[in-house]
């Protein structure tokens, strides 16, 4: 049922020579972003042969014959933006109950919904994408198939299925009618056992990450002994950790446990953070700009007021600079969820506009969109850098994106290669 849904999208697709990029191309920036050394250069030429960057120099002499010439000497070249904290498969209206989305779509509905979605992330530049749950029972996973197998447009996804939570996953007081619907979201466990068990049938059920719900609304927490059970056997497997945790004590309590990463950290304290640094434990503050909330709050007609929206950028600011000066590891991550009045994609950009609106500078903000966010998933020889070796994930802007930043990243997408493959924009 859901396979014959993904392919009837293949009707309305538009072709783009699927799987088949050029045997060579050469392309030539104007501006290009070193996510490594986190600086800018000018006229760089980078070579992609299948979907692999080949070379990365001054010149590209030796490879122009029998190639296909892409000029982007005009626009600003930055590896593809790699968003670490995306719910592809979950929709919400702010100020609604969590489980609406569940009630009112079906497993399908989901799926459609989310190859939509997932398109207008690689449309707006973001070419990888971290999903972290709120997908049902490991639909992320069809996802990822369905985009891998060129059925859908969307960008590289790394998937954790269920989020492993503590009772109730994230919901708040369901009737019920609805009791059941935690088991259908979350994997539950209750013990250090079911822990363990759980990070198991993940690995088995092909997922690229685990991500736990370290606490939930509810009050309810993983113990200390549960998250160093999850944490101990996905690192024997080879898969990293990190925890929706947003006040202190539990954010410490994973730290400790030895998960690889910490999601939102809202109310983190300064010794937490010199913990996290110490620890290489890396933060993703999934944060936004007044703007942006307020257009989503307003389009959702929320009871949310303009006071409340500047107080939680203003403490989102203040953790965020916090934890750059304490030295810990910048991800980028939006965590948006939320009908938005742009495509969401688009709007998913919000949080790096953030991050500089909070006045780290714009190559900083580039780093934490790209090259810190391939690493702290231990994939920064393949994504979020431009060298040799790489993935072909290529994205230009039309402008100078270090003078002109939330203009030009909002507004002035040019071209968008992934894997070699050309998406958005013409070749010359």
């Amino acid at each position: 049922m859901i396979k014959s849904l993904l392919l009837s999208l293949l009707s309305i697709s538009i072709t783009i020579a699927w799987g088949q990029p050029p045997t060579r191309s050469v392309i030539k920036s104007g501006k290009f972003f070193d996510s490594e050394k986190k600086q800018f250069l000018s006229n760089q030429f980078i070579v992609v042969e299948g979907n692999k960057i080949i070379y990365v120099g001054p010149s590209a002499d030796n490879y122009r014959a029998k190639s296909q010439f892409i000029d982007l000497s005009n626009s600003t070249v930055i590896p593809g933006l790699v968003d670490s904290h995306t719910h592809l498969l979950f929709m919400q209206k702010s100020g609604t109950p969590f489980e609406s989305d569940l009630i009112e779509h079906s497993d399908g509905d989901r799926l459609l919904r989310g190859s939509s979605i997932a398109k207008s992330f690689l449309e707006a530049g973001i070419t990888t994408v971290k999903d972290l749950g709120n997908s049902g029972q490991y639909l992320d996973i069809t996802l990822k198939k369905a985009i891998d197998k060129n059925w859908v447009w969307g960008p590289r996804m790394l998937v954790s299925g269920p989020i492993i939570s503590p009772p109730n996953g994230q919901f708040g007081k369901l009737a019920y009618l609805h009791k059941s619907l935690p088991a259908k979201e979350y994997t539950i466990v209750r013990s250090v056992d079911e822990a363990r068990s759980a990070v198991k049938e993940h690995q088995i059920n092909g997922v690229d990450i685990i991500k736990i719900c370290a606490t939930n609304d509810n009050g309810l927490v993983l113990s200390p002994e549960q998250m160093r059970a999850i944490v101990e056997v996905a690192h024997q497997n080879g898969l990293k950790v990190t925890a929706h945790a947003t006040y202190d004590e539990i954010i410490r309590d994973a730290v400790e446990a030895g998960v690889d990463g910490v999601e939102h950290g809202y109310g983190v304290s300064d010794s937490t953070l010199q913990l996290m640094a110490k620890k290489g434990t890396y933060l993703v503050p999934t944060d936004g700009t007044y703007d942006g909330y307020k257009g989503i709050v307003d389009l959702a007609k929320s009871n949310m007021s303009d006071q409340d929206i500047k107080q939680f950028v203003a403490t989102s600011k203040d953790r965020l600079l916090r934890a750059v000066r304490a030295g810990v590891r910048i991800v980028y991550g939006s965590d948006l969820y939320l009908y938005t009045p742009r495509a969401i994609g688009l709007e998913a950009k919000n949080t790096l506009v953030s991050y500089a609106e909070a006045g780290l500078p714009v190559s900083d903000v580039l780093q934490i969109g790209t090259y810190n966010a391939a690493l702290a998933v231990g994939k920064q020889a393949m994504f979020g850098v431009l060298k040799e070796g790489a993935l072909a994930d290529i994205v230009a802007f039309d402008g100078d994106l270090e003078k002109d930043f939330a203009n030009v990243l909002y507004h002035k997408v040019y071209f968008v290669m992934k894997d070699g493959v050309i998406y958005k924009g013409a070749s010359k």
